[in-house]
Formats: C-alpha cells, structure tokens, sequence
C-alpha cells in the first residue's frame, strides 16, 4: 500500500516553490506597486472614505428620512 504512488515532478516542484517562497521572492517594479497599493493607498483611502461620511447618516432607531439624514423635523 502506498508504494505504488507515482508522483509528478511539476506539482513536487510548484510544492516546494510555494513552501518556500520566502527564499525565492525577489522585488522587482510589479511587486513594489501592488504592495504600496495594498499596504497604503487602500487603507487611506477607506480612512478617508470613513471621515467623509463620518456623521453624515444616523441610522440607529431612525424613523424618518429627515431624522436619518440629521435634519430637524418639520
């Protein structure tokens, strides 16, 4: 059992790539980009996002358009 196994020499190679692709990972231009718009751009993008609407809605226990969007009721 178990010694009748064949295995491939591509997934063993792509098996040991990914196990160890601190070993192989190299910076290049590519690489640089998408971790500066992952690590950067997104995050202060969604922070900036979050202050723009910021107080703009207030959706607890509102029960008129007017009283969500934080006007005085009529």
């Amino acid at each position: 059992m178990g010694h009748d196994i064949k295995l491939d020499p591509a997934i063993e190679r792509w098996a040991h790539l990914r196990e160890n692709t601190h070993l192989y990972y190299g910076w290049n231009k590519r690489n640089t980009r998408r971790s500066i718009l992952w690590l950067a751009v997104v995050p202060i993008g969604l922070t900036a996002l979050a202050y723009a609407t910021q107080d703009k809605w207030n959706l607890a226990a509102s029960q008129t358009k007017a009283e969500m969007n934080n006007e005085k009721p009529q």
